[in-house]
């Protein structure tokens, strides 16, 4: 860890926030997963209101009839997913 980010988990130990450094990097590498894990739900579930479909709906729909934008979300609206399972899954790995 940088001095900084070192010198910010000793101040939140001292101030009795977290009881190890342990803790303290767990607790906020958990917030961060969580904010990451609402940030891609809430991009996905703006696709899904904009199309009134699900991503594998939208899928069908793109390929019988393409539009330039369209295409760009489909491909923004893929990534969210992908990100957001793998997301998923290293919460589960800080869970675990």
């Amino acid at each position: 860890m940088s001095t900084t980010v070192s010198a910010v988990i000793e101040l939140l130990i001292r101030r009795k926030v977290f009881a190890t450094e342990e803790k303290a990097v767990r607790a906020l590498l958990w917030e961060y997963i969580l904010r990451q894990l609402s940030a891609l739900q809430r991009e996905l579930t703006r696709f899904e209101r904009k199309y009134g479909m699900r991503y594998e709906q939208f899928t069908e729909y793109l390929h019988e009839r393409a539009i330039m934008q369209e295409e760009d979300d489909w491909l923004d609206w893929k990534v969210a997913g992908e990100m957001l399972e793998s997301w998923l899954g290293l919460r589960r790995e800080v869970v675990g």
